[in-house]
């Protein structure tokens, strides 16, 4: 009556023959117990217009941008949220998901609920980056977008970046690792997170990569990574004295999924979702609008 009719709480009392006062505790007790959930609607704090122009500017396929809002909700948790319900509305039965590592992709892990069909796969894109128990692990994300969807999870038990080419090979030879790169090929959705050249990007802030190499890596043109990936200004791949020790979706079987999804906060990563886009790695974006706003400047 007061949730799904609206009706007003004296109006219940009345309905009932029962004081306001048993019904206010009621309610109280029904959110106390789990049956009422009171939760802050993405939509409300998504800015479409400003999506309508970030989509028709760079050509992508979709855009969900939030707003942030002074005293409330992180913005990272909001834009969690909407980006889970996008990707709830487009999983059916068959859908395989990949995801990658990173903070802004664990805020989505988080959000996602219960899909229609059980019949869903999702599966790392990386290796593992950090500690196994962080929620930006790739394994970790892995879990717990299957956990909130009700779906089997594929994880990638292997370092993202191991210490020899030949571990590398090994590795991909053995039927658990070589399994999980064949369903990589299947995925429609594909989940990742956008790193700039910077001592914050995951690969660098979790010791994958020595920080002392960031020099390197930007000198040769580098200006985002993806996936454990370098790319420069113009979307193509830096070459770096790791790929042969990645274990990684390889950068042609990501561009090969229908819908490449990446993620990010912060203006200071504006120029490498910009060349993410250029270059392909991703047809859509998930942002907050001070980014976005930092993209459309840059057309």
């Amino acid at each position: 009556m007061r949730y799904d009719q609206r009706m007003p709480q004296n109006e219940i009392a009345r309905a009932l023959d029962i004081s306001e006062s048993t019904v206010s505790r009621a309610l109280k007790a029904a959110m106390d117990l789990g049956f009422v959930e009171i939760q802050i609607s993405p939509t409300g704090l998504r800015d479409f217009a400003l999506e309508r122009r970030l989509t028709h500017a760079y050509g992508l396929d979709f855009a969900v941008v939030v707003q942030p809002r002074a005293g409330g909700a992180a913005v990272g948790d909001v834009l969690g949220r909407a980006v889970a319900r996008v990707v709830e509305e487009r999983t059916n039965g068959g859908t395989v998901i990949g995801v990658s590592d990173g903070d802004t992709v664990a805020s989505i892990a988080a959000a996602v609920r219960r899909a229609k069909s059980s019949d869903i796969d999702v599966v790392s894109l990386i290796g593992g980056v950090g500690a196994p128990q962080i929620p930006s692990h790739s394994s970790e994300v892995c879990r717990t977008i299957a956990n909130g969807l009700g779906a089997r999870a594929w994880q990638l038990p292997v370092p993202a970046i191991v210490d020899s080419a030949e571990a590398a090979a090994h590795l991909l030879q053995t039927s658990t690792v070589s399994t999980v790169f064949e369903l990589m090929k299947r995925a429609s959705i594909a989940l990742v997170g956008i790193g700039e050249i910077s001592p914050l990007a995951t690969v660098f802030r979790h010791g994958v990569i020595p920080t002392d190499r960031i020099g390197k890596i930007a000198a040769s043109g580098a200006v985002g990574t993806i996936c454990g990936w370098f790319y420069g200004a113009d979307g193509k791949v830096i070459p770096t004295e790791f790929d042969d020790c990645t274990l990684s979706v390889s950068p042609t079987v990501l561009k090969s999924i229908p819908t490449r999804l990446g993620v990010a906060l912060h203006v200071e990563k504006a120029q490498a979702i910009r060349a993410a886009i250029i270059g392909g790695w991703i047809n859509a974006v998930g942002l907050d609008s001070e980014t976005a706003d930092a993209l459309l400047r840059m057309r």
